[in-house]
This record gives C-alpha cells, structure tokens and sequence, in this order.
C-alpha cells in the first residue's frame, strides 16, 4: 500500500469513525491479494471514503470523469488511484485501464448503479457494470452500505453508518467469452445488484438472523447472489 493512500486511508479511518460510529461486518470475506472487484450500492458522495476506509487493503475506484473537472478534486483522486469514466458509454481504453489494474492484481470499487440512489432504493445496475464483471472474470465482492445517505444530519444526532461485507462470488462460467450482447450484460448486471440486494435483506432481518458486528456472536456472512458461485466452487 502507497504512502500516500495509508495516510489518506488512515485519517478517513478516524474521521468516519468519530462522526458515524462505523461498524463494520464481515470483513474477513475480504480477499487480502488478488484481483477484486469491489461492488457497492451508491447512496452519498461520502460513499467511496467510507468504504475505502475500512476496505483492508488498497483500492482503485471507477469514478465519473466530472469530479476530475473539479479544481483540486481531480488532482487528489487521481492520486488516490481513480479512473475516469463516461457513465454514458464505457470506452474501450477505460475498460483496458480497468483490465490493467485487475490484472496487477489489485482491488477496484465500482458503484453498479451509477449514480446515487436518491430515495434509498437500490437501483439497476448499468449494463458497463455487466461488461465488467463479465469481461473480467475476477472475484466480485458485494458491499452493502446502510446510512451514508443521511451521513451529514447523523453528524449532529450521533447515528450510526454500516458497511457489510458479503462472500466473493464469480460468475457462471456461461459469461466467459460472451459476445455481450445487451441482454447477456443486463443479466451479468443483475446478478451484481441481487448480490448486494441479498446484503440488504439479510442486515434488515430481526436481530439474529442478519450479519454480526464485529467481535458480536458470528451470525450468518452468506449473501452471495443465487444464480453466481464462490471462487474454486
């Protein structure tokens, strides 16, 4: 891990757990090496800090290209390991920079959806985030975040953020060598979102049934989409 990015992830490690109680499940499905695509649903634009903080190894992120428009904010993302992106249309030379960091090894975060949810509500994954997975073929993580849409009001009444790590999973092996073609991106898109959707239905069960806190008595960590598999499965 970059200097840089350890200072950075540090002081985002004491600022969200001083204003937001952070809690963090199921961090040790977390690959430590390895390629990882990390996918989370997209509620704040305190999203990527959060989860960069307690991601327990050093990350890229797929970032809209506007923020890199911004004075200072372009700089400082550039440096925290961001790649542009057109929402749009994915261009080819983005997914090849993806494909390049993949394949050192390292971990992307990828927000499936976009764009912010602005009711709560997980949305549909954009079909750029199909190709992803699909072209790629490394494990996928799903995040579900609970809280950062009110993360500022939750400053002044003390609430609290959760960050829930689910299983790694990849996809059918169907996907490999696709022609990827909408309908098969629309569905490896689904999968992303019904993985992360899994998170959040577990976490809103009556306590004892969802995911534990951690050093709580271990509850169940598996959340995984139906229809993908666990790496080496």
């Amino acid at each position: 891990m970059g200097l840089f990015y350890r200072v950075c992830q540090s002081s985002a490690q004491v600022v969200s757990h001083a204003l937001w109680d952070v809690r963090v499940e199921g961090r040790e499905n977390v690959p430590r090496t390895g390629p990882l695509l990390v996918t989370a649903n997209h509620r704040s634009n305190l999203d990527p800090a959060i989860l960069a903080a307690v991601l327990p190894r050093e990350a890229g992120f797929a970032a809209k290209q506007e923020l890199f428009r911004v004075f200072g904010l372009g700089s400082l993302i550039r440096a925290l390991n961001s790649i542009p992106v057109d929402r749009s249309n994915v261009a080819p030379s983005t997914l090849r920079r993806f494909g390049d960091w993949l394949g050192s090894g390292k971990a992307l975060i990828v927000f499936p959806e976009g764009t912010r949810s602005k009711d709560g509500n997980l949305q549909t994954a954009k079909t750029g985030a199909g190709m992803m997975v699909a072209k790629f073929a490394v494990p996928v993580l799903p995040v579900y975040l609970e809280g950062t849409g009110s993360a500022v009001r939750k400053i002044f009444r003390r609430g609290r953020v959760r960050v829930i790590f689910g299983k790694p999973y990849t996809l059918p092996s169907g996907f490999a060598g696709s022609s990827y073609e909408r309908e098969t991106l629309r569905e490896a898109a689904r999968i992303v979102m019904d993985a992360i959707r899994a998170l959040r239905d577990e976490a809103e069960r009556p306590w004892g049934t969802g995911l534990p806190d951690e050093g709580a008595p271990a509850r169940s960590t598996r959340a995984a989409a139906p229809a993908a598999r666990e790496p080496n499965s």
